[in-house]
């Protein structure tokens, strides 16, 4: 009869403890850097329960920061400024995350948790506090750092670069200016206050947000800044189509106004209108009369374009009006008043001129679709096509049916549309004759 018996499972070896694993790692990598870290000035030693590990040295020293990871040397004026600000317990650097990276002219920088040490060839080490990939996403056009950073009340914390400057607000908002807003920003500081985010750049140029405004960065034309009202307006219009400022902005103007040029026009803002923007024709027209110091005022909100038509309403009520037919061209007084109620029914007007001196006083304004007639009393009303054919062979404004008193109101289903005068009506129906027919 066969023997019977029980087989012995093989057991692993028991894995080695977080300083024993650490002695031999980092042993193996003290004999590599020995040159570089000097001697030793202590033994291994971990965190009460695991890791951290760690050995120092004369010039530095090796740390196992996570189970079974390499060791991550820290050496040199890098290991120095660490130290001074708390090490591997301290909360402003923090544990070390990557080895020290150094280029042929031995200017070194290494990662921690909480921030990035630089140290050149020639020069004190520097902290660049927050993580890497936020301060250094712009690496080439910030450069090096050139100092620490100066903080103030609130957490607002700047840092000068090379070529640029790194704001911090608290742990978690991050900005950085470089390049010609950069330079502008270093000449403006006290108007425009701290800046977010960072540039955003295109062919045309750069430009960035700030506390009091936004800095336009142009190669072509110069650095300037939109700022209070007018940036607002401009912003939550989405530029108005006027282009990049071209000048800054210029206050003193009649009432207190403020102007700046843009490529394709200006933009102004005064007290008793606000802001408002204007380009093109209607600018060259409004100029041409004396601008916010003339009749009209300044502009109101900005140009409105509608079937192949703009205009806008000006400080005085007026409106210029520009059509491709007529160019620009003014509706003032009481006509103009009427003219955005029936803009779609008249058109643009074709003449800035009324023609006054009509029956009773009254005057008339031709527009693209007909006309606009006002008389006292009576307020200005418009007319036009077959209403109006049929009112002049009744002798017009000095026949008996007088000057009209309301518009042409027309039925949904284009059976039939009425017009009132003062006289009497007019009555165009289709059932009033072959193609439709008046009555009277």
């Amino acid at each position: 009869m066969a023997g019977t018996g029980s087989a012995e499972a093989a057991t692993a070896p028991p894995a080695p403890t977080a300083l024993q694993y650490s002695q031999t790692a980092i042993e193996k990598a003290y004999q590599a850097n020995r040159d570089v870290l000097g001697e030793p000035a202590g033994n291994v030693e971990c965190r009460t329960g695991g890791y951290p590990c760690w050995q120092t040295f004369t010039n530095g020293g090796l740390y196992v920061v996570a189970e079974f990871q390499q060791p991550i040397m820290v050496s040199g004026a890098i290991y120095l400024k660490w130290n001074t600000l708390g090490g591997l317990w301290g909360e402003t650097v923090g544990a070390p995350v990557e080895s020290i990276g150094c280029d042929a002219a031995l200017n070194c920088r290494q990662t921690f948790s909480n921030g990035t040490i630089y140290a050149r060839s020639a020069g004190p080490a520097i902290l660049v506090p927050g993580h890497y990939w936020i301060s250094y996403s712009y690496w080439n056009e910030l450069g090096w750092p050139l100092a620490d950073p100066t903080c103030s009340s609130g957490s607002v914390c700047s840092q000068e670069f090379e070529h640029a400057l790194r704001f911090t607000r608290g742990s978690e908002q991050t900005a950085v200016t470089f390049g010609d807003v950069y330079t502008y920003f270093r000449a403006n500081a006290p108007r425009l206050g701290n800046p977010y985010g960072a540039p955003e750049c295109s062919d045309r140029g750069c430009t960035q947000a700030f506390e009091r405004g936004k800095v336009f960065a142009s190669p072509t034309l110069g650095t300037f800044t939109m700022t209070g009202a007018i940036d607002a307006f401009y912003r939550s219009n989405g530029g108005a189509g006027l282009g990049w400022p071209t000048s800054e902005e210029q206050c003193g103007l009649a009432g207190g106004g403020c102007v700046q040029h843009l490529e394709a026009g200006r933009a102004y803002w005064a007290p008793v209108v606000g802001p408002s923007n204007i380009g093109g024709g209607i600018l060259s027209t409004w100029s041409s009369s004396g601008a916010e110091g003339g009749a009209l005022g300044y502009p109101i909100r900005q140009e409105f374009c509608h079937l192949g038509l703009c205009y806008q309403r000006f400080q005085s009520g007026a409106f210029l009006v520009w059509s491709p037919g007529a160019g620009t061209q003014l509706t003032a007084g009481a006509i103009g008043a009427k003219f955005e109620r029936y803009v779609t029914y008249l058109g643009a007007p074709t003449t800035s001129q009324e023609t006054c001196g009509l029956h009773s006083g009254g005057c008339l304004q031709q527009f693209a679709k007909g006309k606009m007639y006002w008389a006292p009393g009576v307020g200005a009303w418009p007319i036009r096509g077959g209403m109006e054919t049929r009112w002049r062979s009744a002798g017009a404004e000095n026949g008996y049916l007088g000057y009209p008193v309301s518009p042409e109101y027309c039925r949904l289903d284009g059976t039939g549309c009425v017009q009132y005068f003062q006289g009497g009506q007019l009555v165009w129906g289709t059932g009033l004759g072959a193609g439709g027919g008046y009555a009277p």
